[in-house]
């Protein structure tokens, strides 16, 4: 881990921004689990990290913070810059969360067993987590180890970012598929939805709320969107 760069951004991250990571991550968790309980696929890594957690027997947060260290591994070695402490707390808080959220929902609400009552969950399931997108990518507090990926692979590759961010969600989904995942119209609306409402949100929400005074382009989420494509 480069330690001058993450306690330079340590440093620099403000209270406002601080919240807004940690309230981001845990809206996240809370839309993830929604989409599940709407069993109609979930964004493809976490669909991919549930129908493995599924083969090994195990909860869907345990496999997360497990798969993760691999993944941080590559962050450390290629992406080290993009670390910070907003990385691990998305490492260790989004999986337990999953965890708590769901039983809640099955015990309180029931299954959702009618297609109705999926497609509205589903919906309901990517504005939440558009949402907890936004706050936590425009914190800039750091990156977490699935998303530094396709960074990464821009970086280090001929490929933009949309195309090296379009391969490691592919390689997600059809490692979901082969392990008999959970893949509907969810996990499309993800795919093809999620990038436009966050930038809605960014724009209305997030940038306001924790960079008060700039314009979405100016902000954090704008400055980081410029920095993935030099």
């Amino acid at each position: 881990m480069d330690e001058k760069n993450f306690i330079a951004r340590l440093r620099e991250l403000t209270p406002r921004r601080s919240v807004g990571m940690v309230a981001g991550n845990l809206i996240l968790a809370i839309g993830i689990s929604i989409l599940k309980w709407s069993h109609t696929g979930n964004d493809p890594y976490s669909a991919m990290i549930m129908a493995l957690a599924d083969v090994a027997g195990v909860s869907y947060g345990a496999f997360l913070i497990f798969f993760n260290c691999f993944l941080f591994v590559i962050e450390i070695i290629w992406g080290r810059k993009y670390i910070g402490v907003g990385t691990l707390v998305n490492w260790g808080l989004l999986g337990p969360v999953v965890d708590l959220v769901y039983p809640f929902w099955i015990h309180t609400f029931r299954e959702a067993d009618v297609l109705w009552k999926q497609l509205l969950l589903a919906l309901i399931g990517i504005v939440v987590i558009s949402i907890g997108c936004s706050l936590y990518q425009t914190s800039d507090a750091g990156i977490s180890p699935y998303d530094s990926l396709a960074i990464i692979g821009e970086d280090r590759t001929p490929l933009p970012y949309f195309w090296a961010r379009m391969i490691c969600d592919g390689a997600c989904a059809l490692v979901c598929f082969f392990a008999h995942g959970v893949m509907g119209i969810g996990m499309l609306c993800c795919a093809f939805c999620l990038g436009p409402v966050i930038a809605f949100f960014n724009k209305f929400l997030s940038v306001p709320l924790l960079l008060p005074g700039k314009k979405p382009d100016e902000g954090r989420a704008g400055q980081q969107k410029r920095n993935h494509k030099k």
